[in-house]
């Protein structure tokens, strides 16, 4: 039982490195995986004997939860735009409770909310930005590599979601960004992969492993409320982002809350689900007996 309980929770975080407004970093932390994960992935040989017996579950878990997920978000983004991001917002809104709880862990002081305004400023203003130039991306390998890194980050980083960095971006031919990353990984399960596409995911995915783990560790022993505290700025901004900006592609959600009376209720409901779901997973979660390795 605790072996397929660990693959629920893999299933969980690879899940949550693609849903916008989710992080599977931030789940890696709320089921106590998250710094084995990184250990393993800042020394893969030295840290692989010691790690892998408990991790495999997970890690199988995440594969197929990484794979599931993106099939189904390809469907959902393209027919269900608003009442997903809904749900989406939901879920950040019930995971901010146990990302300050985490937060706090070792203490807060003047420089961890110093480093949340920061985090905040910076986000916001970089995706209004994005938003308010129309910024259109040609499809290319090197754009694919930095869809891969995004959806790295999401595990490395945690609070930090990948949609966030590709939800601003269309492609030359209106379609999202970050719905055309997600379908390329998708596409395995359908048999429709494009190889070149995949190839370069990998590789920026692996580029963003190799660069970013190390620092990431070091933060997180020498400077741990900053981060986190950053992280949430990060993540406030990344929700205010969906709520109020948008293109044609990804509408801004606000717009279907204002659309009508009948609207507003259905999304506020979808809302409600998702915070509703991520809450109720933080409780399960501080039931179960965290893996120690």
């Amino acid at each position: 039982m605790n072996l397929v309980f660990k693959m629920i929770q893999g299933a969980l975080i690879g899940a949550g490195a693609l849903l916008p407004g989710v992080s599977g970093g931030v789940l890696a932390v709320l089921f106590g995986v998250y710094k084995p994960l990184m250990r393993l992935l800042a020394h893969p040989v030295k840290e692989l004997k010691n790690t892998i017996r408990e991790l495999w579950p997970i890690l199988a878990g995440f594969v197929l939860g990484y794979l599931a997920t993106s099939l189904l978000l390809e469907e959902l983004l393209e027919n269900y735009k608003t009442q997903s991001l809904s749900v989406f917002v939901g879920m950040t809104i019930g995971i901010m409770p146990s990302l300050f709880r985490e937060a706090g862990e070792k203490g807060r002081n003047e420089k961890s909310y110093i480093s949340l305004a920061a985090a905040f400023a910076v986000a916001f203003g970089i995706l209004y930005l994005c938003n308010s130039q129309g910024f259109v991306i040609t499809e290319n390998f090197f754009w694919y590599m930095f869809g891969g890194a995004s959806l790295a980050i999401s595990i490395i980083v945690p609070g930090m979601s990948s949609s966030i960095l590709m939800l601003p971006f269309n492609m030359q031919d209106g379609t999202n960004f970050y719905a055309n990353v997600t379908g390329a990984i998708g596409g395995i399960l359908k048999g429709e992969a494009n190889i070149v596409n995949l190839i370069a995911i990998v590789v920026g995915a692996l580029a963003a492993v190799v660069l970013l783990t190390k620092a990431v560790d070091y933060m997180m022993n020498k400077h741990y409320s900053v981060m986190f505290h950053g992280i949430i700025g990060v993540v406030i901004a990344s929700t205010l982002a969906v709520l109020m900006l948008g293109s044609d592609e990804m509408p801004a959600l606000y717009t279907a809350f204002t659309a009508s009376t009948p609207a507003f209720f259905i999304h506020f409901a979808f809302v409600v689900a998702g915070c509703i779901a991520t809450l109720l997973l933080d409780k399960m979660n501080s039931k179960v007996e965290k893996p120690e390795i």
